[in-house]
């Protein structure tokens, strides 16, 4: 009887939308100036420039820890990481594939770079979800492909962290 009645609460809060939005926190490695031109104003996320282990988009994932170590690895002094909260509701609309097994997208990341299409090849979804194939247990990349997923990029709230 209490936990129907706090279920009823809850489902209220929702549709009634007093809910406060949640975000989903995305790091993203680079460099100073790389990332004032991301933050803006206006900002400038730009999912056609970037390149990967997935191909062509725009990558974040889920380790402020891994993005920082590739952004000081890449850029020493000048390397900062850009926070991204990616508000859940907008996150959800969006159309995703998830690579669920490393070795899958190990394959997939060795026949991109054979055809050498790292800089082309696009899943024709919003983003992707996926480990990395060249970094195991610290998490999972996101490639942003689509201007769907870009316009969110865009507008959601950055943070930047320098990395000395």
């Amino acid at each position: 009887m209490l936990v129907d009645l706090c279920l009823k609460e809850r489902r209220k809060k929702i549709l009634s939308n007093n809910f406060v939005d949640m975000y989903d926190m995305s790091f993203h490695g680079t460099d100073d100036i790389s990332a004032s031109i991301i933050i803006g104003p206006p900002s400038n996320v730009d999912v056609t420039r970037g390149r990967g282990e997935l191909g062509q988009g725009f990558y974040t994932g889920s380790s402020i820890s891994l993005a920082a170590i590739w952004a000081y690895g890449r850029h020493q002094e000048k390397g900062v990481v850009v926070e991204f909260g990616i508000p859940r509701s907008e996150l959800v609309k969006l159309d995703c594939m998830a690579f669920k097994r490393r070795s899958k997208l190990v394959e997939l990341w060795q026949d991109l770079r054979g055809k050498k299409t790292t800089t082309t090849h696009k899943f024709g979804v919003d983003y992707v979800i996926a480990p990395f194939a060249t970094v195991e247990e610290i998490g999972h990349q996101y490639k942003f492909e689509s201007e769907k997923s870009q316009t969110v990029l865009n507008n959601c709230p950055k943070n930047v962290y320098p990395c000395v």
